[in-house]
């Protein structure tokens, strides 16, 4: 008998649900029943409800981080873009600045935002 590749497909996905299904079921039996009154509370980072051991971060810390994302990424472009940049044809030469200049706006933006001051 002769499968098509969609029912191929189909039959697998079928058997990996069933596969997680059990897997589920098996660690809901098989798992211990703790039922406490610190289950219900929130949790975050390890600290309880009550405890001020650490202050919370500060919103500076998260923009830093995003706009470091955003730059790192950037610069892994930018590196093959200035590996093959003698190749490479003048519309992906002034494709590439023109990333460059949108870059740059957003992070004279952010520096005029303030996002990059410290207090």
């Amino acid at each position: 008998m002769v499968w098509s590749d969609a029912a191929r497909v189909g039959l697998f996905a079928l058997l990996v649900v069933l596969i997680l299904g059990a897997l589920l079921l098996l660690a809901r039996r098989l798992g211990p029943r703790r039922v406490g009154q610190n289950q219900d509370i929130p949790f975050e980072s390890g600290l309880g409800r009550g405890s001020r051991s650490h202050p919370p971060l500060q919103v500076a810390f998260y923009l830093l981080a995003v706009s470091f994302l955003v730059f790192e990424l950037e610069g892994a472009f930018l590196f093959a873009w200035a590996v093959a940049f003698h190749t490479l044809p003048l519309r992906a030469v002034v494709g590439g600045l023109i990333f460059l200049l949108i870059l740059a706006l957003g992070w004279v933006y952010e520096w005029c935002m303030g996002a990059l001051r410290w207090q």
